[in-house]
C-alpha cells in the first residue's frame, strides 16, 4: 500500500503546518514574492505544492485558522486508530505528539517529493532539501515551553535519534549553526511505511538473510536437544520478558543456525538474520551507527539475531577485545531473541558476565547418527556401498551432518566424472572424508605419508599379532563403545592409547604408517621440538593447541621419541622440576580426553611415567630384528628394478650384523647411491662401503672380525 493513503490525514496536516510557516515569514518579510526565492523556486510553485493561494492580507488570523485546523486534523487522526504501519510504528516506540511531527518531517521526502521542494524554499536554499532542527522548532511549538519541548526530542540521547529512526545530515562544510543540523528518516522507517522488508544498505555487507529452515525433524541434532529448544520458545513466546542471550555451543556444520532459525519460528517471528561480527567491526563505518540501524530493523521487522564470527572479539591469546562487551551491550537490547553461535574452544563466558544467558550443547552425532547420515548422502546420489564401509566411514570419520553431506557429494561426482575407472565409490568416500577433516592440524604436526602395506612389515610373529590386534580394535570401535554400550560405563577417554617400545629403526613409525593406511586414516607425526618450551606455561598452550586442531582430524597421532614429553616426574627440588611435573600432568589429562587414536613410541618403555603406562591400552615391544629378519629386511629393501651383482650376500650380511631395519635402509639407500655414480649396479663393495660407514657414523670401528672375507672392500670406507 502507497504510504500516502494511510498518512493522508497526517500529510494534510503536515502541509497546513508548513502554509502555517510559509505565512509567518513572509509576514516577516523573511519569504519575499520574488520569484527567484532559493535561487529557482518561485512563490506560486510553493502556492501549488501546498495546494492553497497564500496572501498577506489577515495573515495573523489566517496563522491562527491553519493552526486550529492542523489541530482538528490531529483529533481525527486519533480517532482513526487503525492496524497502519505508521500507528504500529507510533505505537512501537511510544512516540508523543511532538516526536511524530518531527518523525513525519523526516520521512515526508520519502512519502513525496514535493517536500523537497519545500524544504528548500523554507530553508532559502535550493541545495538543503531536507528539513532541520530550526524548521522543527518552527513547525513544532509556539510557545517557550514548547519550543523546550521539541529541543528534547532532538537532541542525540532522546528516543528518535538513540533508536535510530531519525538521523543527522552530516554535511561536509564549515560550521554550521545548531539549527541548520538537517536529518532524515532511516531507510529501515522508510521501508517499513512502504511494507518493505529490504535491508539498510549499509547492513547489507555483514547482514544476510537465509532462505527459511524447514522443519524439526530436517535437523540433524539430537531428540533431546529438539525438545529443550522447543520449551525454551514456548516460555517466551507471546510474553513481553527479555528472551536471554542464547548461546549455541559446538562446531561449525552441526546445524545450529538451523535451529536457530526454527527456534525463531516457534517463537512467532518470520526470520532469522546472521550478522558477520568480523566485518562489522572492520567496515570502516562507526560500530555503533551500524549496530543502532541491525537493531532498528530487527524491531521494525521482527527476527532473531544470528552472530556469526565471535572469535573475532577475541585476540590472539583468547582474551576479550577491550570492545567486545561493549558491542554485545549494544546487542543485547534487541528486543528479537540474540543467538551467539560458538566453538567449544571460545571462551564465551568472558564475554558475557553480567548478562543474562541461556547455553544449548550441540554435540557431535553419535556413530548411529553417522551411519545413518552417510546411507541418507550416499542414496541421495543413487550409489551404494556394503554396509561394512558405512560402518568403517561411521566409525572412523566423526564429522559434522554437513561435513558428510559435503563429502558424499564430493565422492559421488568424482567417482561418476574420474577418468580412473579403478576408483570404486569406497575409495573416493573415504578419500572425502578424510578431506572433510579438520586440516589445521597440518600447521601443528607433520602429515606421514603411508606408502608401505602389511607385507613391507617385517615383525615377530607375536608383535605382528598384537599391532594387527590394536587396528582390528580401531576398526571395531563402535561395536563396543556404541553397540555393546561401553561409552556408558567410561566417563571420558573414548579413544585409544597406544605404546610402541623399542630400539631406534625397529619398525615402529613404519607400523604406525601401515596402521593408519589400513584404516584409511591420516597419520600426523608431532614434531617435539616445537611442543616443549623452556617457557613456563608454552609447552601446555602447545598441547593444547594441538589437541584442540586434534580433535576434529579424524587422524592418528604419533608421539615419536615420546621420552621428552611422557618421561617420569621427578622428585621436586627445585621451581623447574615442579612445572616439568605440571607439563607431565596435564598431559597426562589431554591424552586421557582425546577421543582418537594415539601411538606413543618410546626406545624403552621404562623410560615412560607409570601414569601414562597404566592408561596405555595397548604396550607393543618391538625388538630387534633376529637373523631370519635380518635377512627378509636386506632382501626386502631393494626394489626389483635395482641392478644386483651376483656377488650380494645378504645371508653373510644378515649374520654377520645384528642392526636394525632403520639402519639396513640407510645402508641400502647410500649403496644404491653409490652404484648409481659408478658401475649402475649395486654390488658388494658398495654394500661393505655403505655398512662400514653407517658403523662409523655410530662410533664404532669397522673390524676383520666384521667383514672377514669383505673387509678389503670396506677399508677405504672412512
Amino acid at each position: 500500500m502507497d504510504p500516502r493513503d494511510y498518512l493522508t490525514l497526517e500529510l494534510q496536516r503536515l502541509d497546513l503546518l508548513l502554509h502555517r510557516e510559509i505565512l509567518r515569514l513572509r509576514a516577516r518579510y523573511q519569504l519575499s514574492l520574488d520569484e527567484f526565492r532559493g535561487l529557482y523556486i518561485s512563490d506560486e510553485q510553493v502556492n501549488q505544492l501546498v495546494n492553497r493561494e497564500v496572501s498577506y492580507q489577515g495573515t495573523s488570523s489566517a496563522v491562527d485558522d491553519l493552526t486550529k485546523q492542523a489541530k482538528l486534523l490531529r483529533a481525527e487522526a486519533k480517532r482513526k486508530i487503525d492496524d497502519s504501519p505508521w500507528h504500529e510504528l507510533v505505537a512501537e516506540f511510544s512516540l508523543s505528539d511532538i516526536e511524530q511531527e518531527i518523525l513525519l518531517l523526516a520521512v515526508a521526502p520519502d512519502i513525496d517529493l514535493k517536500y523537497e521542494t519545500l524544504f528548500g524554499y523554507l530553508n532559502n536554499d535550493i541545495t538543503r532539501k531536507w528539513s532541520n532542527f530550526d524548521l522543527a522548532l518552527r513547525i513544532g511549538s509556539c510557545n517557550a515551553t514548547q519550543r523546550s519541548d521539541v529541543q528534547r526530542c532532538l537532541a542525540p540521547e532522546a528516543k528518535l535519534f538513540s533508536s535510530g529512526l531519525v538521523q543527522p545530515i552530516n554535511v561536509p562544510t564549515d560550521r554550521r549553526s545548531w539549527l541548520a543540523t538537517g536529518f532524515f528518516a532511516a531507510p529501515a522507517v522508510c521501508h517499513y511505511l512502504w511494507g518493505v522488508s529490504s535491508l539498510d544498505p549499509r547492513l547489507g555487507s555483514f547482514v544476510e538473510k537465509p532462505p527459511p529452515a524447514n522443519d524439526w525433524e530436517q535437523l540433524a541434532i539430537a531428540d533431546d536437544l529438539k525438545e529443550r529448544l522447543r520449551c525454551f520458545a514456548r516460555r517466551y513466546m507471546g510474553r513481553g520478558s527479555k528472551i536471554p542471550l542464547i548461546v549455541f555451543l559446538g562446531h561449525d556444520g552441526l546445524g545450529k543456525a538451523q535451529a536457530a532459525e526454527m527456534t525463531c519460528q516457534e517463537l512467532g517471528l518470520s526470520s532469522l538474520l546472521r550478522v558477520d561480527l568480523e566485518v562489522l567491526r572492520s567496515s570502516g563505518e562507526r560500530v555503533d551507527e551500524l549496530t543502532r540501524a541491525l537493531l532498528l530493523h530487527q524491531q521494525l521487522q521482527p527476527a532473531g539475531l544470528y552472530l556469526e564470527s565471535i572469535e573475532s572479539l577475541f585476540d590472539n591469546e583468547q582474551r576479550s577485545l577491550p570492545e567486545s562487551r561493549r558491542l554485545l551491550k549494544i546487542l543485547r537490547q534487541a528486543k528479537g531473541p540474540v543467538f551467539i553461535p560458538c566453538q567449544p574452544s571460545i571462551r564465551w563466558r568472558e564475554l558475557l558476565i553480567g548478562q543474562r544467558s541461556i547455553c544449548f550443547r550441540f554435540d557431535l552425532p553419535d556413530f548411529t547418527t553417522r551411519r545413518r547420515l552417510w546411507e541418507n548422502a550416499i542414496a541421495t546420489g543413487n550409489a551404494e556401498i556394503a554396509g561394512s564401509n558405512l560402518e568403517a566411514l561411521a566409525d572412523r570419520f566423526v564429522l559434522t551432518p554437513a561435513q558428510i553431506a559435503a563429502a558424499a557429494e564430493s565422492a559421488l561426482d568424482r567417482s561418476a566424472t574420474d577418468y580412473d575407472t579403478t576408483l570404486s565409490v569406497e575409495t573416493a568416500l573415504f578419500e572425502a572424508a578424510r578431506a572433510q577433516s579438520d586440516q589445521s592440524l597440518g600447521a601443528l604436526a607433520t602429515k606421514v605419508k603411508t606408502i608401505h602395506s602389511w607385507d613391507d612389515l617385517i615383525l615377530p610373529r607375536l608383535t605382528m599379532q598384537r599391532v594387527k590386534e590394536i587396528t582390528a580394535a580401531i576398526r571395531n570401535r563402535h561395536v563396543v563403545y556404541s553397540e555393546w554400550g561401553f561409552e556408558k560405563r567410561i566417563a571420558a577417554g573414548l579413544g585409544l592409547k597406544v605404546l610402541f617400545s623399542g630400539p631406534s629403526g625397529t619398525g615402529k613409525t613404519m607400523t604406525a604408517g601401515v596402521i593408519a593406511r589400513d584404516l584409511a586414516l591420516d597419520l600426523y607425526k608431532i614434531d617435539l621440538s616445537g611442543i616443549v618450551s623452556k617457557y613456563i606455561g608454552e609447552t601446555e598452550k602447545n598441547l593444547d593447541r594441538i589437541f584442540r586442531a586434534a580433535q576434529c582430524s579424524n587422524a592418528i597421532l604419533f608421539f615419536d621419541e615420546a621420552d621428552a614429553l611422557f618421561g617420569k616426574r621427578s622428585e621436586v627440588k627445585d621451581a623447574h622440576d615442579r612445572y616439568a611435573n605440571i607439563e607431565v600432568a596435564y598431559l597426562l589429562q589431554k591424552i586421557e580426553e582425546y577421543a582418537g587414536v594415539v601411538i606413543l613410541a618410546s626406545n624403552l618403555s621404562k623410560n615412560i611415567d607409570e601414569a601414562f603406562s597404566r592408561r596405555m591400552h595397548y604396550v607393543v615391544e618391538f625388538p630387534l630384528p633376529d637373523e631370519t629378519h635380518r635377512e627378509r629386511l636386506w632382501r626386502g629393501m631393494f626394489p626389483a628394478e635395482v641392478p644386483l651383482a651376483q656377488d650380494v650376500d645378504f645371508q653373510f650380511l644378515a649374520r654377520q650384523f645384528a642392526i636394525p631395519g632403520g639402519d639396513i635402509r640407510n645402508v641400502a639407500l647410500e649403496a644404491a647411491f653409490l652404484a648409481a655414480q659408478n658401475g649402475k649396479i649395486v654390488t658388494m663393495k658398495q654394500l661393505a662401503t655403505a655398512l662400514a660407514r653407517q658403523m662409523i657414523k655410530q662410533g664404532r670401528i669397522p673390524s676383520a672380525t666384521d667383514f672377514k672375507q669383505y673387509h678389503s672392500l670396506a677399508a677405504d670406507s672412512a
